[in-house]
């Protein structure tokens, strides 16, 4: 039975300016968690932008569900893939509900309303990250580690079939980490998710990966 590919990278190279990335050949199906491991610099958050569409390719093919990436709109894209980077808006003065919330804007109509399945996935991915009790603080008066949670939230809630994470657990404490890397694998494995974390932390890439992508720089 042939499975279905959910992302698929051909002749791949990425960067700025220059490629730090060159000819990589990589696919990923639905059920998977993949770990990024490799020294700062080594080209993971690139790759992982440039897959989420926030970057153009220097060269080769991205396929999200086999169609070329970019011929899909940021739109349906955003259906598709969600990511959460590393860093966090420097200005994010807004409830925490209304942060997760923007999560749904991809699924929602011109003018942004939400209606109740928003609500619902909304509350869901909070409840998720266990950043219910948050919903009505601002996102500015969160620690770092609880700002961290509320980005996965977001991400959550944009219900896609494909999550991308750069370095999720900077801000974690540890117990927070083994949560987060549980929830994970259980996401991949019961939701047909193809998980894709980008981490410095190589016991929990070794413990909870089912494979490893490593970039040397």
């Amino acid at each position: 039975m042939r499975v279905e590919s959910f992302l698929k990278c051909v002749s791949l190279s990425v960067g700025y300016k220059r490629a730090v990335v060159e000819n990589l050949f990589f696919e990923m199906a639905g059920g998977e968690l993949i770990c990024l491991i490799g020294p700062n610099g080594s080209g993971k958050s690139t790759f992982l932008r440039t897959i989420a569409g926030l970057l153009r390719p220097l060269a080769g093919k991205i396929s999200v569900f086999e169609k070329d990436s970019s011929k899909i709109s940021a739109n349906e894209l955003a259906k598709s893939i969600a990511f959460v980077p590393a860093g966090f808006p420097a200005d994010a003065n807004i409830r925490v509900f209304d942060f997760v919330s923007l999560g749904r804007s991809p699924h929602t109509n011109a003018f942004g309303k939400l209606e109740k399945k928003d609500l619902d996935i909304t509350n869901l991915a909070l409840e998720q990250t266990e950043t219910a009790k948050f919903a009505k603080f601002r996102v500015n008066n969160l620690s770092d580690g609880e700002k961290q949670r509320v980005a996965l939230a977001r991400a959550l809630a944009q219900d896609t079939k494909i999550l991308l994470m750069d370095e999720p657990t900077a801000f974690l404490d540890y117990s927070h980490r083994i949560k987060l890397f549980d929830f994970l694998k259980k996401a991949a494995k019961e939701k047909c998710t193809a998980v894709m974390v980008s981490t410095h932390e190589l016991d929990f890439a070794k413990r909870y990966s089912d494979r490893i992508l490593q970039f040397n720089g």
